[in-house]
């Protein structure tokens, strides 16, 4: 049996938050913010709210954000890895890449986030 590990939307706000002062601080200039479907997109709009900047349906330039929930296998971020900058919530040691800015390290729990337990 699996076990798990719940992931509330109060612990998402929080994280978001830091994750955007963390891209304050980094004094990067985005020109939006995009994230793959379905666990991207609530930190994409969070994002776009915490930063000012323009959600994007896909990545316009370099210059936009990639975020995602997690980087487990790194496998649909990968292909941005090299040209944009990446933040996620969690990052997986077994990922083929590691994310510019990550907040928790993913354990052997499977992890269920809110917008998956509505």
């Amino acid at each position: 049996m699996t076990k798990k590990q719940n992931y509330t939307w109060t612990q998402f706000g929080h994280d978001a938050k830091c994750i955007a002062r963390m891209l304050k601080n980094r004094r990067e200039t985005f020109d939006g913010v995009w994230g793959p479907a379905r666990g991207g997109l609530p930190l994409a709009v969070a994002m776009s709210h915490f930063l000012n900047i323009p959600f994007c349906k896909k990545p316009k330039s370099r210059k936009t954000l990639i975020v995602d929930d997690i980087a487990d296998t790194g496998k649909t971020l990968l292909k941005y890895a090299e040209t944009h900058t990446i933040a996620t919530l969690f990052y997986h040691t077994q990922s083929v890449f590691e994310p510019n800015i990550w907040l928790r390290k993913k354990t052997n729990k499977w992890i269920v986030f809110p917008w998956e337990n509505i």
